[in-house]
C-alpha cells in the first residue's frame, strides 16, 4: 500500500458559527432564485399567451384573405341553384361504388361536397334532396341514417336495404327508425339473402301505406337451402296509389293498387326456386294496366287448380324469356296481350318458338294486328316455319334476328316475297323497313383485302343479298339494315362485296359492340332499376373478397386482434 502523507489525513477544526451563516447564505439565495425563476415563468406564460393570441388573429386574417381570395374565383360566384345541380350530379355518378367506398370508410360523396367551403356546405345542408339517397345498413349507420333523415326533411327519399342478414340490431332500426318515413318513400329497393330474410323485409312493409311510392325493386340473391317456390307475400296493403314501375327477382309479390304499368320478373334465385302458377297469376292479376312486362324467371308447370288467362288489354311490351317456357309452359294460356306492339323472344328452342308461332296464325285477327317490332334474340327456328305466321302480323316494321346457318325466317321471307313478285302482289310484311342482325354467332368465310372473299359468299350472305334484291324489285326496299356484334364490320364488309356484285344497294350501319348494345335489343335498359343491380352486385362482390381475405388471415391472427385498433394504428380515417 502506497505511503499517505501524515498532513492529508489531519482535518481541520470548523468553526460552528461559520457553518451555520453559510447555510443561512445558501436559504436566502434559494428564495431569491426562486423569485426570479417566478418572475421568469409569469414573463414566458404572458409571452406565450401573446404569442397564441396573435397566431389566433393571423390566422382569423389569414382565414378573411383567404375568403377574399376564393371570393376572386369564379366557382365562388356560381348562384346556389347552380351549385345544387352540380351536388346532384356529383351524387349519381358512378353510384354503384358508393357501397364499397362506405366499407372502406370513405365519406359519402355529398358529406365530402359540404365539406369543401363555408358556401358550399351551407348550400348543401339547405337542399334536403342532395340528403334524400339512403343505403342502409352497410353505407349508412343508424346515427348517420337519422341525421339524413332530418337534413332530407320536405324531400322523398331513395331507399336501399341490404344486402339483408339476420343481425340483432337491424330490424329495431328499420322498424322505429326508417319506417315511420315510409310516406316519403319515393323509390325502395329490398335486397335479401335468402328466403327466411326476404319474407322477414316484405312483412316489416306489409301493413304500411306509400303514398309517394313510384318505383320498387325486390331482389333475393344468396344461398337458399329450402327448394320450391318462394311464398306468396303482400306489401303496402293501406296502399300505394303511384306505384307505377316494379321489378322483382322470380318472387310472387302481390301489388296493393291496379296502377302498375311496369312489371318485370328476373332469372335470380334460379330454377331450383321456380313461381308458382297461382303466384304468378296473383300478381298479373292485380295489375290490369300493364304496359310493360318481361318475364325471365321460372314458372312451374302445374297448378292445384284451373286458370283462366289474365287479360292484359294495354300491354304494348312483351319479354319472354325461354326459361318460362322450358318445361312445356304454354304462356299464351296463362296471358291475353291483343295490343301489343313489341314482342322479344330470348334463348327460345325451336318446339315452344314454334308453338307460339301457332298461336299468334291462330289469332288473326282478333289479335297481334298492331305487332310492329318483334326480335329473337339467340332463338332457334325450326324448319316447319309457314306463311301463316307473316300473314297474321301485317304491321311489322322492325325485325331483330341473331345470324345463324339457316336463316329460316329471312329465307321465309325471300320466298314470300318471290311468290308475291311472281302474281303482281303486295309483299308479306309490306311495312318492314329495319332490320337488325346480331352477327356474333357467324363465322364466314375467310375475307381478304376490302372484304373480299377468299372464295365464294357463304350461303348466308347470298340468302341476305337475295333478300335486299327482292324488296327492291317489289319497291319495298328495306331503308336500314344494322349489324351487331363485334364482328359487325367484317361482316359489313363482307355482305357489301357480294351486294355489289349484283348491283344492289341498301342503307347500313355496323355497330362493333360487345354485350351491352345488343341488351338494348332484349329491352334492357339504363335505369334505375339497372343502378340497383350494379350496386348490389358491387357490393356483394366486395364482401366476398373481404370475407375470403379474412380467412385467409385468420390462423395467423392473434385471439385478441381488432380491426378497428389496426385502423387506428395505420392512421386510417373513420
Amino acid at each position: 500500500m502506497e505511503h499517505i502523507p501524515a498532513e492529508l489525513l489531519t482535518i481541520p477544526h470548523q468553526d460552528p458559527s461559520m457553518a451555520l451563516c453559510y447555510l443561512n447564505d445558501e436559504t436566502t439565495c434559494g428564495i431569491r432564485l426562486k423569485d426570479e425563476l417566478e418572475q421568469l415563468t409569469a414573463q414566458v406564460n404572458g409571452l406565450q399567451a401573446s404569442h397564441d393570441e396573435l397566431v389566433r388573429v393571423m390566422r382569423n386574417l389569414q382565414a378573411r384573405a383567404a375568403r377574399i381570395q376564393n371570393a376572386k374565383a369564379a366557382v365562388s360566384r356560381l348562384p346556389p341553384d347552380v351549385l345544387v345541380m352540380i351536388f346532384e350530379e356529383c351524387r349519381h355518378l358512378n353510384p354503384q361504388w358508393t357501397g364499397v367506398l362506405s366499407l372502406l370508410r370513405q365519406l359519402p360523396v355529398e358529406v365530402r361536397l359540404s365539406h369543401v367551403c363555408t358556401q358550399w356546405r351551407a348550400v348543401a345542408l339547405s337542399t334536403p334532396s342532395v340528403w334524400s339517397s339512403i343505403h342502409f345498413p352497410f353505407e349508412h349507420k343508424e346515427e348517420s341514417l337519422n341525421e339524413y333523415l332530418k337534413r332530407s326533411a320536405g324531400s322523398l327519399l331513395k331507399v336501399y336495404l341490404g344486402p339483408w342478414a339476420k343481425y340483432p340490431n337491424l330490424e329495431p332500426t328499420l322498424t322505429t327508425v326508417l319506417i315511420p318515413h315510409v310516406a316519403r318513400f319515393q323509390e325502395l329497393v329490398l335486397d335479401a339473402v335468402s328466403r327466411e330474410t326476404l319474407s322477414a323485409l316484405l312483412l316489416a312493409f306489409r301493413d304500411e301505406a306509400a303514398p309517394s311510392l313510384r318505383r320498387l325493386r325486390v331482389m333475393c340473391r344468396g344461398t337458399i337451402l329450402t327448394h320450391g317456390p318462394l311464398p306468396v307475400a303482400n306489401v303496402f296493403t293501406k296502399g300505394a296509389p303511384l306505384l307505377a314501375d316494379v321489378r322483382l327477382d322470380n318472387v310472387p309479390v302481390i301489388l296493393p293498387d291496379p296502377g302498375a304499368e311496369t312489371l318485370s320478373f328476373s332469372v335470380y334465385p334460379g330454377p331450383q326456386f321456380p313461381m308458382s302458377r297461382n303466384g304468378f297469376h296473383q300478381v298479373l292479376a292485380g295489375c290490369p294496366s300493364l304496359k310493360v312486362l318481361h318475364l325471365r324467371g321460372f314458372v312451374e308447370l302445374i297448378a292445384q287448380a284451373p286458370i283462366s288467362p289474365i287479360h292484359l288489354p294495354t300491354l304494348r311490351e312483351l319479354v319472354v324469356n325461354g326459361r318460362i317456357l322450358a318445361n312445356g309452359l304454354r304462356l299464351f294460356d296463362l296471358i291475353s296481350v291483343p295490343n301489343i306492339d313489341t314482342l322479344i323472344l330470348e334463348d327460345v328452342k325451336a318446339h315452344p318458338l314454334a308453338s307460339i308461332h301457332k298461336f299468334i296464325a291462330r289469332s288473326h285477327p282478333h289479335a297481334f294486328q298492331s305487332l310492329t317490332k318483334l326480335r329473337y334474340i339467340r332463338c332457334e327456328f325450326g324448319p316447319d316455319m309457314d306463311v301463316h305466321l307473316l300473314r297474321a302480323t301485317p304491321c311489322v316494321s322492325e325485325l331483330v334476328l341473331s345470324v345463324d346457318k339457316n336463316m329460316h325466317l329471312i329465307r321465309l321471307l325471300v320466298n314470300s316475297d318471290k311468290q308475291a313478285a311472281m302474281y303482281g302482289c303486295p309483299p308479306m310484311w309490306p311495312a318492314l323497313c329495319t332490320v337488325t342482325l346480331h352477327t356474333q354467332g357467324y363465322a364466314g368465310h375467310a375475307v381478304g383485302a376490302a372484304g373480299v372473299p377468299v372464295n365464294e359468299p357463304s350461303p348466308t350472305m347470298l340468302l341476305l343479298q337475295e333478300f335486299v334484291s327482292c324488296r327492291n324489285a317489289l319497291g319495298k326496299p328495306i331503308t336500314l339494315l344494322r349489324f351487331k356484334g363485334p364482328n359487325a364490320g367484317p361482316f359489313s364488309s363482307e355482305f357489301h362485296w357480294g351486294l355489289n356484285q349484283t348491283k344492289q344497294f341498301v342503307p347500313t350501319q355496323a355497330i362493333c359492340c360487345q354485350m351491352p348494345a345488343i341488351l338494348a335489343d332484349c329491352g334492357y335498359k339504363d335505369d334505375w332499376a339497372a343502378i340497383a343491380e350494379a350496386y348490389s352486385n358491387q357490393l356483394r362482390q366486395f364482401l366476398a373478397q373481404v370475407s375470403l381475405v379474412r380467412h385467409q388471415i385468420a390462423p395467423v391472427l392473434p385471439p385478441n386482434f381488432n380491426i378497428q385498433h389496426l385502423r387506428r394504428r395505420i392512421g386510417v380515417p373513420t
